[in-house]
């Protein structure tokens, strides 16, 4: 192995802690603006724009003639890694499992789509502007 994989593991950690304190962040504006009874809201502005910077950064990275690992795993791993939540989104569908089946099927549907297309919305602005 030609990588000190302690480097590598030390950059993750490094963009977790940042993503993790952001998704706090996140998740208290949502409670103080709308209540903690809309807890799965902020899920799903998490992984929403989750998915848009996953595209903008990858876009932006995989341009680059020199690859830059050290800020990939800063900022996809770390960052964006722990300020998305799939284990929140699972929670989030279990609870309305319990609830009501269409609205279930409604928000894991409309996450997996709204998802794609906030994604691709990154991709496709950033070859827009940095082509």
């Amino acid at each position: 192995m030609d990588r000190p994989i302690a480097k590598e593991i030390a950059w993750v950690a490094a963009g977790g802690a940042l993503g993790a304190a952001i998704r706090h962040g996140t998740n208290q504006l949502v409670f103080e603006i709308l209540g903690e009874s809309r807890f799965f809201i902020a899920t799903s502005i998490e992984n929403i724009l989750g998915c848009f910077f996953i595209g903008v950064i990858y876009t932006l990275l995989s341009r680059r003639t020199v690859k830059y690992r050290n800020l990939n795993l800063f900022l996809l791993t770390g960052v964006i890694g722990s300020y998305t939540t799939y284990s929140g989104f699972m929670a989030d569908n279990l609870l309305l499992f319990a609830e009501s089946i269409p609205l279930l099927l409604m928000y894991a549907f409309s996450q997996l789509i709204v998802g794609l297309i906030a994604v691709m919305t990154g991709i496709g602005l950033m070859k827009k502007y940095y082509s």
